[in-house]
């Protein structure tokens, strides 16, 4: 019997969502893993339900120091990405993409920067072209990977393609002042080699989901669309699969390190309240001092018997925690993590560059994927709006380390391309790489400019010097 139940969630997707939930929380911080509770941290004698041990457990987790080793290891990543801006060629049609790419205001540079955000978490996202018929536009928007519950391809002209996929959408539902969320399902699929997308809503009176709306987009000058425009995104590729994150394994060290931080946080806690200890008293003396009470200070003096004697006792420090704690700090640094060490020595770009090459690598394949998701969806966009024979390409930077423009390296670059050994977009390319031209610059542009410009690179105003 088939199943017609649009909410439907693949199985792979519903084994990768707790997975998703984890590194997603472990990047936000503390305050993301501490209303989780015991979900990160174990519950200490959980064979005592009494309220003492549940406030001594909910000061476990509250005395436990969340550090953002994943947090600010991903901005990092980020930072190195985005340190110049995207370039993006396109027909003059879709420029109004670089201010709103999405219908709702957001650039496709931030666009972009989500996305690059939410592949470096959860490996996975989803880019869906659409027709907004009010302005006569194309927009790209963004589908989490949780969002993204079930999809199908199948073998169509000697290419896998997809022919189904479904996305589950939360809307907004006016409630006065208020709003409420409110579920619905998208089905983008490709039915007889035609598109069809339909919504589908939960009715009033019923509790199932049916079709609210069906419409068949079509590209300007065409009958139908022979594909769904809609791509995957991910780490690794941009195949249906579910890759891994690549904060997959800082995430875990992460949370060691949490767990390391909360015993030894109870540690220096238990260690630090230190006992004060009577020893000498015989049974008389000692219900004595039960019935007076005992007040301990300079201006509190209390008698003790001859053999008596007062003292503190205080629990040893517990130092295991804490070098576990330094030991998961020190390899989170291995995998990439990017942490500030207090280390003043001045290093090379050579060295610099090597130490970033673990983290660089799977970045480079993370924006190298969405650069072309996008450069797909920019190609859709042009086809809905019925542009043709134009060249389209969304690039996210790949030079994630700053060259460093040494003086000898440039004068050997100008005299070469002075005595006409290398050409002149040669020489324009090799200085845009070391970022003295703009990388956005056309080359041809640039040579234009010194050709004609005053004075240029060789001096006076013709070129030869003069």
């Amino acid at each position: 019997m088939a199943n017609n139940d649009i909410t439907y969630v693949r199985p792979e997707v519903r084994a990768a969502m707790p997975v998703w939930k984890k590194i997603r929380d472990v990047c936000k911080g503390a305050d993301a893993v501490k209303a989780a509770g015991n979900e990160y941290l174990p519950f200490l004698d959980p064979s005592d339900k009494s309220a003492r041990n549940k406030k001594r457990n909910a000061d476990y987790i509250q005395r436990a120091v969340f550090y953002a080793i994943t947090g600010n290891t991903k901005v990092g990543l980020l930072g190195l990405a985005f340190r110049k801006d995207p370039t993006m060629t396109a027909p003059d049609k879709l420029n109004y993409l670089r201010d709103n790419a999405d219908g709702a205001g957001a650039s496709i540079y931030q666009q972009s920067q989500q996305v690059t955000e939410n592949i470096l978490e959860a490996a996975r996202e989803g880019l869906y072209t659409d027709y907004a018929a009010e302005t006569d536009e194309a927009i790209i928007l963004r589908y989490q990977a949780e969002s993204i519950i079930n999809w199908r391809t199948k073998r169509i002209n000697g290419r896998d393609q997809l022919v189904l996929v479904v996305l589950r959408e939360c809307m907004e539902k006016e409630d006065g002042f208020a709003y409420e969320d409110e579920i619905q399902y998208r089905e983008l699929a490709l039915e007889n080699g035609k598109f069809v997308c339909r919504v589908w809503r939960k009715s009033a009176d019923a509790g199932s989901f049916s079709v609210d709306s069906e419409y068949h987009p079509k590209p300007k000058g065409e009958d139908f669309w022979d594909e769904i425009p809609f791509t995957f995104v991910g780490a690794q590729n941009n195949d249906p699969s579910i890759d891994e994150s690549p904060l997959a394994a800082l995430v875990e060290i992460n949370l060691g390190h949490y767990r390391n931080s909360a015993d030894y946080e109870d540690s220096v806690f238990f260690c630090g309240q230190v006992q004060p200890v009577i020893s000498g008293l015989d049974t008389a003396w000692r219900d004595w001092l039960q019935d007076k009470g005992i007040r301990v200070g300079s201006r509190s003096p209390f008698l003790l018997p001859k053999e008596g004697s007062f003292t503190y006792a205080q629990a040893q420090p517990n130092t295991l925690a804490k070098e576990a704690m330094d030991s998961k700090r020190d390899y989170s640094v291995q995998l990439g993590a990017r942490l500030i060490e207090q280390n003043g020595a001045v290093k090379t770009a050579t060295q610099s560059s090597g130490e970033q090459t673990a983290s660089t690598s799977v970045l480079g394949i993370c924006v190298s994927n969405v650069s072309e998701a996008y450069t797909l969806a920019l190609g859709w966009c042009a086809r809905y709006l019925g542009i043709k024979g134009e060249e389209y390409r969304y690039s996210i930077n790949q030079e994630f380390i700053a060259k460093v423009a040494e003086s000898g390296m440039v004068t050997a670059i100008v005299n070469a391309w002075q005595y006409g050994a290398i050409r002149d977009t040669d020489m324009v390319r090799a200085l845009q790489r070391l970022d003295l031209i703009d990388p956005a610059d056309d080359p041809e542009t640039v040579i234009d400019a010194i050709r004609n410009g005053a004075p240029n690179l060789i001096g006076g105003n013709n070129g030869n010097g003069e």
